[in-house]
């Protein structure tokens, strides 16, 4: 194969019978630079009809001159001698202004040559090319009126037909070369830096520790599993954090608590988790498998991988273990759509892998590109991430599959991140494959594992976990978060406060509104938060025959999860028995209708959680008979615990606005599932490493010139 004709080649080669007509016709040869015209259009019309590479500006040329050879040479009509320079630039201006108008302008046709295919759909690469080719309308425009002014003043034509129009060419010419390295990185620079709209400077920290018990270098409000992961990671670096969280045990949804219950003269002990039963990001480049790495304790948590169950009407899966098993599975169950199942997880894992790509580089966590040649590079380097980053997960489902049982199976997933799938992205979901390309995990003990081990490192190095000590207020001093006030009282102070709360609850309530740009408060007002969950705990005398996360859903498009955690670590309930949540997610429209003060509410709560355990009777007959312990959470339970509007359990919906994790309120931070990138074990330590990286990256370490 031969080399290929870069883009820029091919403008020139496509301007080749120009080229040679403006020669030969400056010297007075007219029909033979009709001649060439037509000819070198000829040819390169019929090279790109063989190749199916039609460009318009070379029909457009080869229009020209055959309409100049049949008036000129056949009819003998002196019209396009006289009105050369007009007919030439109205030619050219036509066909430029057309492009331009027809969404497909004659520049971005040549510079495709030169660019894969992932870039012909990126908006700038489009818009740069329509600059482009609306500067060289403009300057055929201006040449086709030089030349009537040329038909006018015959005296000046050398000027209005030669020098002033060669020279515009120069300066299109040059333009062209110049604008496409200068116009997209200045785009992107601009975009780059509204990521952060708040460009206030970082704290600079003393290498002397703060004295004293209420004076600290971070504070972090709340102990969600970003807040902890920003807080250990700060501390291991020599700052000194104060974590304040108002339940009585860190972890947020990552905490387990236990039950004891008296039967027949034996105690029998149950370990629950509040939300967590499979953690992502734990595979060789997973941003939790750095960030145990980084912490230097990946030794003290002990991880099993956790198998899955999927159960739909007429269609039942127990999960193979690898993602090969998976296709193959699904193959054998989908016959016709055996080529797009190979074809959507191998396109899938690329999206996964692509988003993993590098993060050596930055901190061991997956982020947007941070310069811009690295966007650039982006749908080169990433290519299929870049393919399918903004397209809804469900449009990617519609263009490989027509099943829709198999789409139905496709979308179980789903339900990690939101109860509406149309909101979320291809690119937001390929992190949850990563529970078949890598493995999603438990830790033995209970998901308080994960949540205590970070509190140990945060004591280890200095720090302190206070719980059961609810803030009250953000201290906010000329504009500048100085510190928190807990609710005894307290005051403790700190160079920078970073707030893993509720995002509505850390800006409406914690810092208020009066030290708020009026349109942020308006963005976080009008925030939609996600949905919450009803979950109902069961102690049961027997061990269930299904996989430890067993997804169901029903013909009425109803949806449960069983989760059976005790069958990863059997040390979470008595031999014989197992630990069992029944969960399943509640609409934000109804989550608000929960009230714990209501005097319905006990009641209500009771038979919502029988309704979950008929349904879950489906798959496990005669699951109540069996039934030691049981207690029910609804949407209040979580709002309580978790402090989340409404209940929450993902942060903002998916599909909207988040704000950034540097806030307008000069040294105040976010982490967590309000921001970037969303809800989720894997997501929320990606906003805390991203965070600490920001306030106080390993390089600005206290020990001079020295990496804690």
């Amino acid at each position: 194969m031969g080399k290929k004709i870069p883009g820029t080649v091919w403008i020139f080669i496509g301007f080749a019978p120009w080229i040679l007509y403006w020669a030969l016709s400056g010297l007075g040869f007219w029909t033979e630079a009709v001649a060439a015209g037509l000819g070198a259009a000829l040819v390169l019309n019929a090279y790109r009809f063989r190749q199916r590479q039609v460009r318009t500006m070379e029909l457009v040329t080869l229009a020209f001159f055959a309409a100049h050879f049949a008036v000129t040479v056949i009819l003998g009509s002196p019209l396009f001698k006289t009105c050369s320079a007009v007919l030439v630039g109205a030619a050219l201006a036509l066909m430029a202004w057309g492009t331009l108008l027809a969404g497909s302008p004659f520049t971005y046709q040549y510079a495709r040559e030169d660019w894969p295919r992932e870039y012909w759909r990126y908006p700038l690469f489009y818009r740069t090319n329509a600059v482009i080719t609306a500067v060289w309308g403009a300057i055929f425009t201006l040449n086709a009126l030089l030349g009537a002014l040329a038909l006018a003043w015959p005296e000046a034509r050398l000027w209005f037909t030669v020098a002033v129009p060669n020279a515009a060419i120069g300066a299109g010419i040059a333009f062209s070369l110049f604008f496409p390295k200068w116009y997209p990185k200045r785009i992107l620079a601009r975009e780059i830096a509204a990521r952060e709209p708040y460009r206030w400077p970082d704290p600079v920290f003393s290498p002397a520790r703060p004295p004293g018990e209420a004076e600290h270098d971070v504070i972090v409000v709340g102990a969600g599993i970003g807040g902890l992961t920003a807080a250990a990671l700060l501390a291991q670096r020599g700052l000194k954090v104060l974590v304040a969280e108002q339940h009585h045990r860190p972890g947020g949804f990552c905490t387990s608590w236990e039950r004891h219950v008296r039967r027949d003269g034996e105690r029998l002990r149950y370990v629950f988790d509040a939300g967590v039963h499979d953690v992502s990001g734990l595979g060789p480049r997973g941003p939790v498998t750095n960030l145990l790495r980084r912490l230097k304790i990946g030794d003290r948590l002990e991880w099993r991988r956790v198998s899955h169950e999927y159960i739909l009407p007429g269609f039942r899966l127990k999960v193979p273990g690898t993602a090969e098993g998976l296709v193959e599975a699904l193959q054998a169950r989908f016959p016709a759509e055996r080529e797009a199942v190979a074809a959507f997880f191998a396109e899938m894992e690329g999206v996964y892998r692509d988003l993993y790509a590098g993060v050596e580089r930055t901190g061991g966590v997956p982020c947007p590109p941070r310069t811009p040649e690295e966007m650039l590079a982006y749908p080169r380097t990433h290519p299929y991430a870049f393919r399918w980053m903004d397209l809804p997960y469900t449009v990617m489902l519609d263009r490989f599959f027509r099943n829709p049982c198999l789409k139905r199976f496709l979308l179980l997933l789903t339900g990690y991140l939101s109860d509406r799938p149309e909101a979320l992205t291809a690119a937001q979901m390929a992190p949850l494959f990563g529970y078949y390309f890598d493995g999603g995990y438990y830790p033995m003990g209970g998901s308080q594992a994960l949540a205590d081990a970070l509190a140990e490192v945060i004591e280890a190095h200095g720090g302190r976990v206070l719980v059961g000590a609810p803030v009250r207020r953000i201290l906010i001093e000329k504009g500048r978060a100085v510190g928190v006030s807990l609710g005894d009282g307290q005051i403790h102070r700190a160079a920078a406060v970073i707030s893993n709360a509720d995002l509505r609850k850390t800006f409406l309530e914690l810092v208020g509104r009066e030290y708020l740009p009026p349109d942020f408060t308006r963005g976080i007002e009008d925030l939609e938060f996600s949905n919450s969950a009803f979950a109902v705990f069961l102690g049961v005398d027997f061990v269930p025959g299904l996989e430890p996360v067993t997804l169901v859903h029903t013909e009425d498009g109803r949806g449960l999860g069983i989760m059976t955690p005790s069958r990863v670590d059997p040390g979470l309930a008595p031999p014989g028995h197992a630990g069992i949540t029944l969960l399943t997610l509640v609409p934000r429209t109804e989550a608000t209708t929960w009230d714990r003060r209501a005097p319905d509410y006990a009641r209500r709560k009771r038979e919502f959680g029988d309704a979950l355990i008929a349904l879950a009777e489906r798959v496990l007959p005669g699951l109540r008979e069996h039934v030691v312990f049981r207690e029910e959470a609804s949407p209040a339970t979580f709002a309580r615990y978790v402090r989340t509007t409404g209940g929450a359990i993902y942060g903002p919906a998916a599909g909207q606005w988040r704000p950034p994790a540097k806030t307008p309120v000069e040294r105040l931070y976010l982490a967590g599932a309000g921001v970037f990138p969303g809800g989720g074990i894997e997501a929320v330590v990606i906003s805390g490493t991203m965070v600490a990286d920001a306030l106080y990256p390993d390089v600005r370490a206290r020990t001079l010139g020295t990496s804690t």
